[in-house]
């Protein structure tokens, strides 16, 4: 098992299915968690359900306040207080975004998409990278999505550009930052399996979608120092063993 003891991680979007399951996995492997979360009783909600993981001998570890992440005002502030608590912040993931279908004539949509799954992704990293730059050591990994590189659909030319716009942007980062001890890498999963998409497309087979917690095992070990040669990549998690 990947050991994270020691370390301090931002999780964004972290009261979703997927956000749940890398919160947890990352608290089994000792890692301190912090959430931005919009609403505050699910965070708590989230906190609750994490039981004995969610505190230490010294002190909690988990902490949860109510930040908008694409406010960069707001997410210092957040890692400052992250700072005063723990010391130190190794890992950000970034898994706040949304989904929506739009026509590619339509730039509402995109808008929309962008702000929800690009600009929120930027402010966080913004926010989260200097103290990882200040310590010499960080894991940056984005959730982007497999239609990103995949040929876009009707109605969803929107949606694939603004996670389009993550692998590319991943990829300058993790130029950016060579040389730093930092990496930065994004994962593209097909159809995840959760609740709201067996609901949406209910005659589709979720046996072959991707689980929770086996794209949360691909994110953890981009989290690792084992992880430490893989840095700009783009890594398709496209089917369910």
């Amino acid at each position: 098992m990947l050991d994270l003891s020691g370390r301090a991680a931002v999780v964004t979007g972290a009261t979703g299915h997927l956000g749940r399951t890398v919160v947890r996995m990352l608290l089994e492997r000792g890692a301190h968690v912090a959430l931005p979360v919009r609403d505050a009783a699910k965070g708590e909600t989230l906190r609750a359900s994490l039981g004995d993981l969610a505190a230490g001998p010294d002190g909690p570890r988990v902490l949860v306040d109510t930040v908008d992440i694409a406010d960069r005002a707001a997410m210092d502030a957040f890692v400052e207080r992250i700072l005063r608590a723990w010391g130190r912040l190794d890992i950000l993931v970034n898994l706040a975004g949304g989904f929506a279908s739009g026509s590619s004539l339509d730039p509402g949509t995109l808008e929309t998409l962008w702000s929800q799954n690009v600009r929120t992704t930027v402010s966080a990293t913004a926010a989260c990278v200097r103290p990882m730059r200040a310590r010499g050591r960080g894991r940056i990994v984005t959730v982007g999505a497999y239609a990103a590189i995949t040929k876009a659909r009707r109605n969803g030319a929107p949606y694939a550009m603004a996670k389009g716009a993550l692998v590319k942007w991943s990829e300058g980062l993790a130029e950016e930052l060579k040389g730093e001890g930092i990496t930065a890498n994004v994962v593209l999963p097909s159809t995840i399996d959760n609740v709201e998409n067996r609901a949406a497309m209910p005659k589709a087979d979720p046996r072959t979608w991707v689980a929770p917690d086996e794209l949360a095992a691909v994110i953890l070990f981009l989290c690792s120092d084992e992880a430490s040669g893989v840095t700009g990549a783009a890594i398709p998690v496209t089917a369910r063993t």
